[in-house]
């Protein structure tokens, strides 16, 4: 990103210094070109941080997903439920986990807004 602003500038720079006509707009082109790429670089650049960064995020969520799942557990088998009782919530517990979490938007502790 540094590269092609520098580029840019020192295109500008010529292009303003140029004695003829021909050089200044053959250098105010080559700054485009440079400025083009210097764009291109820093967006495929941000969206590689954005794709590590969500990865990251899923990566600590994890933990903390799976310990929700635990305690949903834990709380159910100190219930005192009825053998199909802890089925059916057993069931239900195991078909949250396949699903997943809500959404990659929100989380638990955020109610989902809605219209």
């Amino acid at each position: 990103m540094g590269l092609g602003f520098a580029l840019l500038v020192g295109f500008v720079i010529v292009a303003l210094n140029a004695s003829t006509t021909a050089g200044s707009v053959v250098a105010g082109g080559l700054g485009a070109v440079s400025a083009a790429l210097a764009g291109y670089v820093s967006r495929t650049f941000i969206k590689s941080q954005e794709a590590a960064a969500g990865h990251l995020r899923a990566y600590f969520d994890q933990p903390l997903e799976f310990s929700r799942y635990l305690a949903a557990e834990r709380l159910m088998a100190d219930a005192g439920l009825s053998e199909e009782k802890q089925a059916e919530i057993l069931s239900m517990i195991v078909q949250s986990m396949i699903v997943g979490p809500a959404s990659a938007g929100t989380t638990l502790d955020e109610p989902a807004t809605g219209s």
